[in-house]
């Protein structure tokens, strides 16, 4: 069970890392060095990829924290909570992905800012939500493994 916890922990990890950066770091300074069309093209482009990488990194955290509750031996607790906030991420990832960046897209084409406020506005949030979230995971399997519980 111990590789499955590693392995939901380095892709939480993983995945908090890619949008802390990109997020935090990649978008202003994009947007801030660059004519802000040709800057909200870059970004645009590089959003299907970031997409992908949290489905893929949280979809196998999931499924590692899912085996963890299935067949583990340490207690149930931790695991299904690990398992509701990595459900909590893909979910947001999914809604992200599906519904709010082709709002956004639509509004950025036909250049409707009313449209694009509302889905980036909301995208924003829900980056905030998966945030926090795998943050609350993190935290969580670190204050299992300091009382000594998740070895």
């Amino acid at each position: 069970m111990r590789l499955f916890r590693a392995l939901a922990v380095v892709c939480v990890a993983g995945w908090l890392g890619i949008m802390a950066f990109f997020s935090f770091e990649v978008a202003p300074i994009v947007f801030k060095t660059i004519d802000r069309a040709i800057a909200g093209q870059a970004v645009t482009a590089v959003l299907p990829r970031y997409y992908q990488w949290g489905l893929t990194l949280s979809a196998i955290a999931l499924a590692a924290s899912a085996i963890q509750v299935i067949w583990g031996t340490e207690g149930c607790l931790r695991p299904l909570l690990a398992t509701a906030l990595c459900g909590l991420m893909v979910t947001m990832l999914v809604w992200a992905s599906t519904v709010l960046m082709p709002r956004a897209e639509i509004g950025r084409r036909t250049r409707d800012d009313a449209i694009f406020a509302r889905a980036h506005r909301a995208s924003v949030q829900v980056n905030l939500v998966t945030l926090g979230a795998g943050a609350a995971f993190l935290v969580l399997d670190g204050l299992s493994r300091r009382r000594g519980r998740g070895r």
